[in-house]
């Protein structure tokens, strides 16, 4: 069997990390017209399995492609974006939907796919017998490679998968258990990433300041210090607490920074705020205060480092006092030494907040960056668009499926 990996503009980074469990045993085509090369192979005389890594960026772009993949040919989707919304994918024709860990998934769906076991594949939804149906969820533990020899892509290393916290905005939490990379496993990848002259090792990770952490939400300073260390040694220089290691304000301590700095390469730190409106805070389920961003900031500027403060606009329920008390707050963090990143509020399947309404985009934001345009990053504008995007596709899909289906509605203009 062939296992055609369709890659798009742009990282593809989930692909790596999709075959990457498999590439040893099976063989692994790249795509960019999956039809005609399944066609092809299939005239050859070849079995064929298409894989999918969706964001819903990626979705909102290609569905209709998928859609008419899948009704030729077994597809596997999976990434955020069929985690999130399995059911839809199901109904435009994709046989194998991922909702779990695919280091679990993928494996035993080609062994289904070749006939040696009859099981629905653990962390995975698809249809038998014209019902939906799920397989059994499984964990697995942090130990596969991270990267794909064959399609030559060297992703970030996942060091964290799964997150404490329960942001409402964000769908990382649903993964599971918290689960860290052992430090040994971490080096052995990093070796193998220098070797191939990949020296910059960045980390995946939902709050990198709480790798190892016992309690998931104290950092464990001891476990980023072998971390960090084990990369030097293998000849890589680490990035941790940028993206996409991100952290989280509370972790952005003088006893966390003065550890890594002799190690890190980055002296960039990214973390949230996302809102300054403390109702907005505690309705998304932050677990954090504004005073906490502000204590972040101090903290990386006196010891030399430049915060990165995200900060999220058009939130569902977003008023106009919120919209002046975030402004407000993040002209003192600039005044501080402080970047912002600002994003429009994107909604996305499989949180909890998909389906309610985005704040409509405030003029005082694009007001703020103007003012502040060399301190000011993230992509504004494009957000906004694709927000839009998001909606006018699902309107297309329930129009297409003829179904009802879960939609946010916008006001956004």
């Amino acid at each position: 069997m062939i296992l055609l990996a369709r890659l798009f503009d742009g990282p593809n980074n989930g692909m790596a990390y999709a075959v990457a469990p498999v590439e040893d045993k099976y063989k692994i085509l790249p795509t960019r017209d999956p039809l005609a090369d399944a066609q092809a192979l299939k005239a050859r005389g070849e079995e064929v399995l298409i894989l999918y890594s969706l964001s819903t960026p990626v979705f909102v772009s290609h569905w209709r492609e998928v859609a008419a993949v899948a009704s030729k040919f077994p597809v596997v989707a999976g990434g955020p974006h069929a985690a999130g919304d399995p059911i839809t994918l199901v109904k435009l024709g994709v046989k194998y939907v991922v909702v779990g860990d695919g280091e679990a998934a993928l494996p035993a769906i080609v062994e289904r796919e070749l006939g040696l076991t009859h099981d629905v594949p653990p962390n995975t939804v698809t249809v038998e017998d014209g019902r939906i149906k799920a397989g059994r969820r499984v964990y697995v533990e942090l130990t596969q490679k991270t990267y794909s020899e064959t399609l030559a892509i060297y992703p970030p290393i996942e060091i964290m998968r799964s997150c404490p916290y329960r942001c409402a905005f964000c769908q990382t939490w649903t993964q599971g258990p918290v689960r860290y990379r052992p430090v040994d496993n971490v080096a052995a990848l990093a070796r193998i990433y220098v070797a191939k002259g990949h020296g910059d090792i960045r980390f995946i990770a939902p709050v990198g300041f709480l790798y190892g952490s016992e309690d998931g939400k104290t950092p464990n300073v001891e476990a980023l210090v072998s971390l960090l260390k084990a990369v030097r040694e293998a000849g890589g220089r680490p990035y941790l607490g940028t993206f996409p290691s991100e952290t989280r304000p509370e972790t952005v301590t003088r006893d966390v920074l003065t550890a890594i700095r002799p190690y890190v390469a980055n002296r960039r730190l990214s973390f949230g705020l996302q809102t300054a409106s403390e109702r907005l805070l505690k309705a998304m389920k932050r677990g954090h205060d504004v005073a906490a961003v502000e204590e972040a900031v101090r903290t990386a500027v006196s010891m030399d480092f430049r915060p990165v403060v995200d900060v999220i606009g058009g939130l569902p329920g977003e008023e106009e006092e919120d919209v002046v008390a975030t402004v407000k707050e993040m002209e003192k963090l600039v005044a501080m030494g402080a970047h912002v990143r600002l994003h429009y509020f994107i909604p996305l399947p499989g949180t909890p907040l998909w389906g309610l309404r985005p704040a409509p985009p405030h003029p005082l934001y694009d007001e703020f960056i103007k003012r502040h345009r060399k301190k000011v990053e993230g992509y504004w504008r494009e957000q906004i668009e694709l927000s839009r995007e998001i909606i006018k596709t699902y309107e297309e899909l329930r129009r297409y499926l003829q179904t009802p289906l879960t939609t946010p509605s916008s006001s956004a203009s």
